[in-house]
C-alpha cells in the first residue's frame, strides 16, 4: 500500500491501534525487497545462488553434479585431452581412470550454466567460439579455437584450468562441436 490513510475510513483516521496494526501489515507484506530479493537470488544469473542456479540449470539442460576426473597421466603433444603431463611429472595410463561425481559450488555452476547457454545460441563458427572461450575464461588467460582445415580443431588454453574446467571442458559435452569435426583440447605456453 501507497498511503495507508487511504484504506481507512475517516471515523478511524486517528485510532493509534487500527493504524499500528495497518503499518505493520503494509511492511510486512509490501513486496519491493520480496522482489528485489527474487530477482537477486533466483532471475539474475550473475547473482543467483543455491536454488536460482538450479532453475538456470534446468532451463538451459545442465546439472550440478559432474564427473571430475582429478588425475594426470603422461601425454604427448599431440594428446587431444587436458589431463595428460609431460614425462616424469605423472604416471602411465595404466587403462582405469579414477573420476568422482562432484557437486558444483554455485561458481563453478555459473560457469557451466554460461557454457551450455552460449553453445545453445552460437553458430558454430571459429569467431563464435571465441568468443564463447572469452567469456567464460576472462581474466584466467589466453583460450582460443584453432581450426587446423581437415575437418579437425582444437580449444587450445594459454593456462592451466582447474579440475572443474577440465571436467566442463572435455567431459560435460557444452563446448560446442561442430558436426563431422573432430575436436582436440591443448595447453600451450603456460608459465
Amino acid at each position: 500500500m501507497q498511503s495507508v490513510q487511504k484504506t481507512l475510513l475517516s471515523q478511524y483516521a486517528c485510532a493509534p491501534g487500527i493504524n499500528a496494526l495497518i503499518t505493520a501489515w503494509n511492511q510486512a507484506f509490501d513486496p519491493v525487497d520480496l522482489i528485489s530479493e527474487w530477482y537477486d537470488h533466483i532471475w539474475n544469473i550473475a547473482t543467483a545462488q543455491g536454488y536460482g542456479l538450479d532453475v538456470w540449470g534446468r532451463i538451459v539442460g545442465v546439472q550440478r553434479v559432474l564427473t571430475i576426473s582429478s588425475e594426470n597421466f603422461v601425454g604427448f603433444l599431440e594428446a587431444a585431452d587436458l589431463t595428460e603431463q609431460g614425462f616424469n611429472t605423472a604416471p602411465w595410463y595404466n587403462g582405469t581412470a579414477t573420476s568422482s561425481n562432484v557437486r558444483l559450488s554455485d561458481e563453478g555452476f555459473r560457469q557451466l550454466i554460461y557454457a551450455k547457454a552460449m553453445a545453445n545460441i552460437t553458430d558454430g563458427s571459429v569467431l563464435s567460439l571465441n568468443a564463447i572461450l572469452m567469456a567464460l575464461f576472462a581474466g584466467q588467460g589466453d583460450a582460443w579455437v584453432e581450426d587446423h582445415g581437415t575437418m579437425s580443431m582444437s580449444y587450445v588454453f594459454n593456462f592451466i584450468p582447474t579440475d572443474v574446467q577440465i571436467s566442463i571442458i572435455q567431459s560435460s559435452g557444452v563446448l560446442p562441436r561442430p558436426a563431422g569435426v573432430a575436436v582436440s583440447y591443448a595447453i600451450r605456453g603456460h608459465a
